[in-house]
């Protein structure tokens, strides 16, 4: 026996001027000896194969959805180059000498700020930023070792 419970058996010659087939052909256990067509799927399995895809979709639209929520946008807050700008300002520093300027969004305790991060020729400066209102929440700075 072969897998499935099939198993070889050996080909059926007509003499009637019909196509010979030589060798050996697969026979299933359930039908020997008759020609098995393959089936059609019924109109009412595709339907509900195709709602079963609908429904698919639409549940990971649903659960996809809440995560674009959780994205930070930059629309109804004070903007990246305001915070850029008071940060810089309040280094006392011109913005042409503020180098390697990076600013982020994040969130603290459910508050929207700006981490606010550049470098100015000694020292390099990180500020948070309150994206409502604008205010500094904390000013961090760090003396560059320039002795290479």
């Amino acid at each position: 026996m072969a897998k499935g419970g099939r198993h070889l058996a050996p080909s059926k010659r007509s003499s009637a001027g019909r196509r010979r087939s030589g060798g050996i052909r697969l026979v299933s256990s359930r039908g020997r000896g008759s020609a098995e067509r393959p089936r059609r799927r019924p109109v009412l399995t595709m339907r509900r194969d195709i709602l079963r895809a609908m429904l698919f979709f639409l549940l990971c639209f649903l659960m996809l959805s809440p995560v674009r929520g959780c994205i930070l946008a930059d629309g109804d807050y004070i903007g990246m180059a305001k915070a850029q700008s008071i940060a810089v300002d309040d280094a006392g520093i011109p913005p042409d000498k503020a180098q390697n300027v990076r600013t982020d969004m994040i969130k603290i305790d459910g508050e929207v700020y700006y981490k606010v991060q550049f470098t100015g020729s000694v020292t390099d400066y990180r500020y948070i930023i309150n994206a409502e209102t604008g205010k500094i929440l904390t000013q961090v700075f760090y003396r560059l070792d320039k002795t290479q």
